[in-house]
């Protein structure tokens, strides 16, 4: 979101461009994966998801339950840490070029897209009623969740400290559809929120307050 023209007196700030990653499709679909089949996964992982999942129709051996579990904790940072980075337009207009021939094609779409369990698993894992299902109902969440009034959008709400933290890096926030509170840094220019800190307006001051950039690696 930007302001089109300056105007006196709105504290939002004119050249300030921020993205709302509400629907980061790569991490819904591990959380899918983590809930729909009862993974056990450790590490700094997010809360259980708002809308609990049916059970996935396919059912796991002890084996792939052991190897989707290590996968899901050593996937789960890079995919995240992709969806706080901004949109690679340069990449973007690439991809549009007609002269591209298919492996470079595919690098690129990989360059774009970042890591996904479907890179590990296949897409005939999500070829499942469950994740059919909570896919209709996020979107429908989400669409009820939209705010009826411009003011009422939480960025226009709390600008007073979301430009501080925009100054800083911040252009893109990533909301989870997750239960409770959980914010995380995310690189130089991403910052992961839950609805529930989102919508609420002290929390979401201190998680805006709370973004600290760590630099490229």
């Amino acid at each position: 979101m930007q302001s089109a023209h300056p105007v006196p007196g709105d504290p939002w700030p004119h050249e300030m461009l921020l993205s709302i990653q509400d629907s980061p499709h790569e991490a819904f679909e591990m959380l899918w994966v983590r809930e729909a089949y009862g993974l056990e996964v450790s590490g700094d992982v997010p809360p259980p998801v708002l809308d609990t999942p049916a059970p996935a129709a396919r059912t796991l051996d002890r084996s792939e339950r052991a190897r989707w579990e290590t996968a899901w904790t050593a996937l789960w940072a890079p995919v995240i840490a992709h969806a706080g980075r901004p949109t690679d337009s340069a990449a973007m207009d690439r991809l549009m070029r007609s002269d591209l021939d298919a492996e470079e094609r595919a690098t690129l779409l990989a360059e774009v897209s970042g890591p996904s369990w479907r890179d590990e698993f296949g897409d005939d894992v999500f070829d499942d009623p469950s994740y059919r299902d909570a896919q209709e109902r996020a979107f429908a969440a989400r669409r009820t969740a939209r705010p009826h009034a411009f003011a009422e959008i939480p960025e226009r709400r709390d600008v007073e400290a979301l430009v501080p933290a925009w100054r800083r890096g911040l252009v893109q926030i990533v909301v989870l559809p997750c239960r409770g509170a959980y914010v995380r840094t995310l690189g130089a220019a991403g910052l992961l929120v839950t609805p529930e800190i989102r919508a609420d307006s002290a929390a979401y001051r201190a998680a805006l307050a709370s973004f600290a950039p760590t630099p490229p690696s």
